[in-house]
């Protein structure tokens, strides 16, 4: 049975345009990566199937030699390599009676510091 994200809204399974990931077991990194789920889930606790998929990470969190290789115009199958000090920022959630989405803030403002990490 295929891994399915566990973020909230998100049901992606691995698929030639989206990768999954299970959650770290560096224990600095589980907890942020953790506390990234809850932000839209607040009382989740991970498991040691839990993972979330490349939808949920900035595009500079990736290791870019595949993009190099399919920018030179090459066809390649591949999962995305995720740094290592990657950590989940994109969460987005319907707004309530609408089709339209938002990337919800937080409070603390830690998500552009989050973002610079990778």
């Amino acid at each position: 049975m295929p891994s399915r994200c566990v973020a909230a809204g998100c049901s992606n399974t691995s698929s030639e345009s989206v990768s999954v990931y299970k959650f770290p077991k560096q224990e600095t990194l589980l907890k942020q990566w953790t506390k990234q789920v809850q932000r839209m889930r607040a009382n989740w606790v991970p498991t040691a199937s839990s993972t979330l998929c490349s939808e949920h990470f900035e595009a500079d969190c990736f290791e870019e030699t595949p993009q190099l290789m399919k920018d030179m115009g090459m066809h390649i199958r591949y999962k995305k390599v995720l740094k290592p000090n990657a950590i989940p920022t994109i969460f987005k959630r319907s707004l309530v009676g609408t089709s339209e989405t938002e990337t919800p803030s937080t409070s603390t403002g830690n998500i552009r510091e989050l973002r610079a990490r990778c």
